[in-house]
């Protein structure tokens, strides 16, 4: 049988999980502003939520020493289902003792690069394919677009009018968030109504990607681009309120972890101790809450 982590020594251990957690969270961008949920162990891979729906505005006059009808409730239910995800690696003893990678450094960040972005991918995936579209210079049909048709100010304040008239919901600072392919950025800092990311004197705005204010929308930029191919490349900018979108992981497990496994001499495969494996693996969904507080707007690029 393998040696798994647990049988490392302490130190090894503390190095190999510090190293991948620390690459990994660098390269995540689509996490910015999502909901994160826990779901009890034992309790089935499908997790159900209640969304309760806005009554009606009773404006209706109440008639003297009569009682009014009762009015239904009702509730949109929203279900994802978790999964797990995962790569590893094998390593040749000879390798192992006569590279240049000593205990396998390079290794454990190539691999949690690679869960970071991975779980990226999975999260911009399921908000692409969810949100509400808005395409830009108010065409009608993707095919429409033309690279003319660029993110701007303008093109911003149209999703945040979207929001507010579905009654989204800001961020505790009172604004909402978005996150925004480098691609459009470019554009974007082009606008005359831009206000520059020199604003933010926090160091952990800059650590996580944030690069401005813009009509009430703190924009975070993402080079994991996420496109359409269709006349042209029409690249997808995100503009969204609070709890619009979530990611669930299962209580007791990590969101990330990886696994190192020596060869040993219990190894019936591997019976002259010739690799050892490093990988890693995560357990998660990401899931689209309410489409009506998330919009997608799908822009051209002048460059």
């Amino acid at each position: 049988m393998y040696s798994i982590t647990t049988s490392l020594t302490n130190l090894m251990q503390i190095f190999y999980d510090k190293n991948f957690l620390d690459r990994a969270e660098a390269q995540l961008r689509y996490d910015f502003g999502a909901q994160k949920r826990t779901v009890p162990m034992n309790s089935g891979k499908t997790v159900y939520f209640n969304r309760f729906s806005t009554l009606a505005a009773a404006t209706t006059p109440l008639t003297e020493a009569t009682n009014p009808s009762a009015v239904d409730m009702s509730t949109t239910i929203v279900s994802a289902t978790v999964a797990e995800y995962g790569s590893y690696t094998v390593i040749g003893s000879l390798f192992e003792m006569t590279s240049i990678d000593e205990g396998l450094k390079e290794h454990a960040q190539v691999l949690g690069y690679n869960a970071g972005y991975t779980v990226d991918l999975l999260i911009a995936a399921e908000l692409s394919a969810n949100a509400t579209e808005q395409l830009a210079g108010a065409k009608t049909n993707i095919t429409a677009v033309a690279a003319t048709d660029t993110l701007s100010s303008t093109e911003i304040k149209k999703a945040v009018r979207t929001l507010k008239k579905n009654f989204a919901r800001p961020f505790a600072n009172g604004n909402f968030k978005g996150i925004v392919p480098v691609s459009a950025v470019y554009d974007l800092r082009g606008d005359s109504t831009w206000l520059s990311a020199q604003i933010y004197t926090d160091a952990t705005k800059v650590k996580d990607g944030t690069i401005g204010s813009l009509h009430g929308v703190d924009l975070i930029e993402t080079n994991n681009e996420v496109t359409t191919s269709s006349t042209v490349t029409v690249y997808h900018t995100f503009i969204f309120g609070m709890n619009a979108y979530g990611m669930i992981n299962l209580q007791g497990q990590p969101d990330k972890h990886i696994y190192v496994k020596k060869s040993g001499a219990n190894s019936t495969n591997d019976p002259l101790n010739m690799f050892s494996t490093i990988g890693w693996k995560l357990t998660m969904v990401a899931k689209v809450l309410n489409a009506n507080w998330i919009i997608c707007i799908k822009s051209g690029v002048s460059a």
